[in-house]
């Protein structure tokens, strides 16, 4: 049934149910189709072959059933959650990022300037301010952006003024 259930909502076998208020959190159906398993197969045995009767039984088929399914389950979320970071707003405020002009912008006009961010070559575009001029390769530090477009200041000037 659980192996029907999650080919309809289209998760497969490896697949996770929301709970909880929000959706957070997830339970994946492999671990549980294991338990069951598990517990299925070991009552039959324990029933049929040993003689133990009903309610003995499916204790222990319980208790036997939870350690493959707890462990299955513990190294599923182990390997879906290596490479998960959560999205945090202020690990993309660009205010006080480094990096270099790459298309020279000059009184007014437009650049743009190369940055790292979380490892990535990153683009932005730059305006240079009234007598300011933005040469290509010069070093950089992002003020704020507005619209799309960086405010900067020269990097040698900033590091001047401490």
């Amino acid at each position: 049934m659980l192996i029907v259930s999650s080919g309809f909502h289209g998760h497969g076998l490896t697949g996770h149910r929301h709970t909880g208020a929000g959706g957070h959190g997830f339970v994946p159906l492999l671990p549980l189709i294991v338990s069951v398993t598990v517990w299925g197969g070991t009552g039959y045995v324990l029933v049929r072959f040993s003689g133990m009767n009903l309610p003995s039984a499916i204790l222990i088929c319980t208790v036997i059933a939870l350690l493959p399914g707890c462990l299955l389950y513990a190294v599923l979320i182990r390997m879906m959650t290596r490479y998960d970071s959560s999205m945090n707003e202020s690990d993309y405020d660009l205010a006080g990022q480094l990096g270099y002009i790459s298309i020279a912008a000059e009184d007014g006009t437009a650049g743009e300037m190369k940055y790292v961010l979380h490892g990535t070559m990153r683009s932005i575009g730059v305006r240079a301010e009234a007598g300011q001029e933005l040469a290509k390769g010069d070093r950089v530090i992002i003020l704020k952006v507005v619209k799309g477009m960086a405010e900067v200041t020269l990097f040698e000037r900033e590091t001047a003024q401490l």
